[in-house]
């Protein structure tokens, strides 16, 4: 799930406000007025679901198996969900953006057909472009990607030329009905010295006698002004460029305020006041507003649990928040209504006893304020493994192979469903090297506990020993045929990274997927391997009513 800083000024003393109510019916001696289409009808009703093929986000281009595809498909269909919303990262599709550019055309190929299989499944499309994180080994690290891109003008324009080449591989396709970039993959931190022409030109547009540095701005000592330069910047700069190439084009917009500090009475740092990204608003008109929305918003977030009318009365203020400062319609890319994301455990949740009231109620909250549709992150929980390929859809990329018999190459099988498996027998040694730029790596030395997890197809039963900087772990498998194993495990992570290996000592197996983790992120629908969870039925109610008419609002 996306981190966020819990920045932003509690809301008290709301009212919890009345449900939704049914618009009158029109005069029917009064021809209707037939108003022109714009990109945001294509969104309107749309229950949507993440998709990250049984894998981590950040890892799940080259980590889905295609044999799933279909399956899960179906499954989000059946779960009322009629649109899939697919993460499109800048540095799996251009890993190389400077001298501009190279493209990695495998990525492109998964996800035509992932397109496809969505037009098959009766599934709607929705792009999250320029997802942030990539494992990609010559994509480099993204916080330099990031910090390139919002400063460098020539950077930029090796991003826009990858949306347009994203915009060229899916014209045409009716089922795509929204893309949209997202601040949280464009969150600036830092302006330097290759911005100073850009930061000029917004300066240009500002009241002449506003305060500004006499230099580029600090983001703590100019931070109004700081604040104001990002949301502009990315409207100006990556959405209005864009939005051309794309039948619509969104924007997820930072909703949480960001704090200005000044010394308090002792000193030390207090805040003044809270600057909100109200010029991420301004969109192109006829475009939807994209946001996200947590139960943290508003709250206390001092670890509390708020019952379900509370957190209704929060949904329905930053609305009506949002209803005040635009005239855009709103669609809920990320509806996170259960959240673990490690180190925010001080966010405010639902009380897990009154979440499925919550879903319930929601349905008329979101129809009475007008929003177009939502998103539901997690559908399926997923592991944090921090591993690159995972389930060799890329071959041996980020692998290196030992083998007691024959060349590396040869061990890769190519399947039916256009997968790959891994021949594996006593001898062979197997391993990846990650570096620190993949995020957090799992470590026996904190309060995490650690697993390692083997899926094979098991053709002459035997043991496969897994280490992370550690000593080996065997994981026993019996039988033959396709199985899982997992196995709990000591990460011994050095300075410059985590060394994970796996070894066969004996038996023979066909590897299909690796994982290593100390966390999985919850959603409440489906778990790790797939059996269903305690909020399937209420969000599968809540897809329906949300769909339907939903007189039950009146």
């Amino acid at each position: 799930m996306t981190l966020r800083l819990p920045a932003f000024a509690a809301i008290t003393g709301l009212a919890l406000l009345a449900g939704c109510q049914r618009a009158p019916a029109p005069d029917a001696t009064q021809a209707p007025a037939t108003a022109a289409a714009t990109p945001a009808d294509a969104v309107r009703g749309r229950v949507a679901a993440h998709w990250f093929g049984r894998q981590w986000p950040k890892n799940f281009l080259p980590g889905f198996r295609r044999e799933h595809v279909a399956a899960d498909f179906a499954q989000l269909k059946a779960d009322g969900f009629d649109t899939v919303v697919l993460l499109v990262a800048w540095g799996d599709f251009q890993p190389v953006y400077s001298p501009c550019c190279s493209y990695d055309e495998r990525a492109f190929e998964r996800l035509r057909f992932l397109l496809d299989q969505a037009d098959a499944a009766g599934l709607e499309v929705m792009l999250r472009l320029g997802y942030g994180w990539s494992f990609h080994p010559d994509a480099g690290d993204i916080g330099d990607r990031q910090q390139r891109v919002l400063n460098d003008p020539a950077a930029r324009e090796a991003f826009l030329a990858f949306l347009a080449r994203v915009s060229t591989e899916t014209a045409g396709r009716e089922g795509l009905v929204l893309s949209f970039l997202s601040w949280e993959d464009l969150w600036l931190r830092r302006v330097d010295e290759s911005a100073a022409g850009t930061w000029n030109e917004f300066l240009a547009t500002r009241p002449a006698g506003e305060p500004r540095p006499a230099g580029l701005p600090d983001p703590v000592a100019d931070a109004a002004l700081f604040h104001a330069y990002w949301d502009w910047l990315l409207v100006e700069k990556f959405v209005a460029p864009a939005a051309p190439l794309f039948p619509a084009l969104s924007l997820e917009a930072r909703v949480d305020s960001d704090p200005r500090f000044e010394p308090g009475p002792d000193g030390a740092p207090v805040v003044a006041e809270w600057i909100s990204h109200d010029g991420m608003l301004r969109l192109p008109a006829g475009q939807p507003l994209t946001i996200y929305w947590a139960p943290y918003w508003g709250a206390l977030n001092q670890g509390e649990q708020l019952p379900a009318a509370r957190s209704l009365e929060l949904l329905d203020a930053m609305l009506a928040q949002l209803a005040e400062k635009s005239a855009a319609p709103v669609f809920i890319d990320q509806f996170n209504v259960v959240d673990n994301t490690p180190g925010h455990e001080h966010n405010a949740v639902i009380k897990p006893e009154e979440t499925a009231a919550f879903l319930h109620a929601s349905v008329c909250t979101m129809k009475r304020r007008g929003v177009l549709g939502y998103g539901y992150w997690t559908t399926r929980d997923y592991a944090e493994s921090p591993l690159h390929n995972p389930a060799f859809g890329y071959g041996l990329d980020g692998w290196t192979l030992q083998r007691a018999q024959g060349e590396p190459a040869q061990a890769l099988e190519a399947l039916p469903s256009g997968d790959f498996q891994l021949a594996f027998a006593a001898g062979d040694h197997l391993s990846q090297f990650v570096p620190p730029r993949r995020g957090r790596l799992p470590r026996a030395d904190d309060a995490r506990a650690d697993r390692a997890c083997v899926e094979a197809e098991v053709r002459a039963p035997g043991v496969v020993e897994v280490s992370a900087g550690g000593k080996l772990v065997p994981l026993r498998f019996e039988g033959t045929g396709l199985q899982r194993r997992c196995v709990d495990i000591a990460p011994q992570p050095g300075a410059d990274g985590l060394a994970f290996d796996v070894h066969a000592r004996s038996g023979a197996f066909a590897l299909r997927d690796l994982a290593l983790f100390d966390h999985v992120q919850y959603g409440g629908l489906y778990d790790l391997e797939g059996r269903p969870a305690a909020l399937l039925e209420p969000v599968q109610r809540m897809n329906r009513d949300f769909r339907g008419e939903t007189a039950r609002c009146d």
